[in-house]
């Protein structure tokens, strides 16, 4: 019993100290404060290329622009309606106006079956005096699409380079609180030492790790926003900013 106890308790605590994996939504070598994100990264203008074919925004007004110009072609065709060509086989007493023949003063011959061909027109005065309205709208609704997607277009350079310059500022910001809390870190073991060998009073060490503890907020403040605008980035991008690392010759 003592035994399956203590076997119950570790089991517990192994359970209590581990921690669930959590999903790494960005690639570690991006995390790594030494980094210059600048330096793994294509110039601004080739991001914008990429986001252009890989924005989801982009990609739905290329298919919004792509209906417009399918529906001005339809309509185009639309007056085609009236017209229609048939040709079937059938059979059965239809009489018909083919020829004079003496038997039948009517002049009607009685056709058992046959095959049967024609062409039929039908023409509608709305169709006629509304079609190049219509015609109109449509390619109207084309360059709406057209002017939308630039706007898009415009829109996403505006967002992309926003998001550049948050990222890159919150990078140089992340290493620099990342060099200070390093520099924090040994002159708060500096001053430990000197407070234990009695060169230093107490309170300029409670002073040095108060500055320790401002220096690791400050930094995991700094790797917060650095985070988040690495996130907001891809979004925008459209693909994982693992995949366009430069990589060196």
């Amino acid at each position: 019993m003592i035994k399956k106890f203590f076997k119950i308790v570790f089991l517990l605590i192994a359970l209590s100290g581990s921690r669930p994996a959590i999903a790494q939504a960005v690639d570690p070598v991006f995390l790594d404060p030494k980094v210059d994100i600048e330096v793994l990264l294509p110039r601004f203008d080739s991001l914008y290329q990429i986001a252009m074919i890989n924005n989801a925004t982009q990609k739905q007004e290329h298919a919004a622009m792509l209906s417009a110009m399918w529906n001005e072609r339809y309509t185009r065709w639309l007056w085609a309606g009236n017209l229609s060509v048939f040709y079937n086989y059938s059979f059965g007493n239809l009489p018909f106006f083919a020829y004079a023949d003496q038997s039948q003063p009517t002049g009607l011959t009685q056709i058992k079956e046959g095959y049967r061909a024609g062409f039929n027109v039908q023409i509608s005065v709305f169709d006629v005096m509304g079609h190049r309205g219509r015609v109109n709208e449509a390619k109207e609704k084309i360059r709406l699409a057209k002017f939308k997607q630039e706007a898009e277009a415009q829109e996403l350079r505006r967002k992309l380079g926003q998001f550049y310059a948050d990222m890159v500022g919150y990078n140089r910001l992340y290493k620099g609180r990342n060099e200070d809390l390093i520099t924090q870190t040994v002159a708060c073991g500096v001053a430990e030492k000197e407070w234990r060998e009695g060169t230093i009073h107490i309170a300029e060490y409670a002073r040095q790790k108060n500055v320790m503890a401002d220096a690791e907020a400050a930094y995991q403040e700094s790797f917060r926003f650095y985070y988040s605008s690495i996130l907001q980035f891809e979004s925008v991008l459209g693909v994982p900013l693992v995949s366009l690392i430069r990589r060196k010759k």
